[in-house]
């Protein structure tokens, strides 16, 4: 039975406090999108990805008390790296051809912003998978240097070292997608 002190959770913990259950429902508020996103980015479909978020929020309502206050993203982001992994997809997002950045729709509208995201995943689905892990966590998510280098266990200048060098691949990308679309423009 359900009460206002009690959350049943179907298949997983029960919340058992007003204040547990507001934490999780704030927890839930502010980082529904950013665990989605990381499990999109880690080769989920959108339908899987939504029903790994839903195992991440239900590992972290059963682990409500073991998690701090000022890492509540960080732990969400690490549960869902795990949770990916778990399914079997500890690196690869897309399977893509090689040149198909060189391939870009001739039907794009600049201003449209589901292609702009399109356009973004395929530069970095041309990044170094490990250094595109770290440049989604920084640049994207907005985790702090240190709170990457404790979510994927290597020292702050691994961090460092990965994000420089994922961003110059990323500009490398990025430079040859443009002149792609500019010869597209000029044909």
């Amino acid at each position: 039975m359900v009460d206002n002190l009690t959350m049943a959770i179907p298949g997983g913990p029960v919340v058992r406090s007003l204040a547990n259950r507001a934490r999780l429902e704030q927890m839930f508020a502010a980082h529904h999108a950013t665990v989605w996103r990381t499990l999109r980015r880690r080769g989920l479909s959108p339908d899987a990805a939504a029903d790994a978020t839903q195992e991440t929020f239900l590992i972290a309502a059963g682990r409500l008390g073991d998690i701090h206050q000022d890492s509540e993203r960080a732990f969400l982001v690490a549960t869902a790296l795990q949770v990916a992994h778990t399914l079997g997809r500890k690196t690869v997002r897309w399977q893509l051809d090689d040149d198909m950045d060189q391939r870009v729709s001739s039907a794009r509208d600049a201003g449209d912003t589901r292609a702009d995201i399109q356009l973004c995943d395929l530069a970095l689905s041309k990044v170094n998978p490990e250094l595109a892990e770290v440049f989604v966590l920084y640049e994207i998510e907005g985790l702090s240097s240190r709170e990457i280098a404790a979510l994927l266990e290597i020292p702050m200048g691994s961090v460092a070292s990965r994000l420089r060098r994922a961003r110059e691949q990323f500009r490398e990308v990025v430079e040859r997608i443009g002149r792609a679309m500019q010869r597209e423009g000029q044909s």
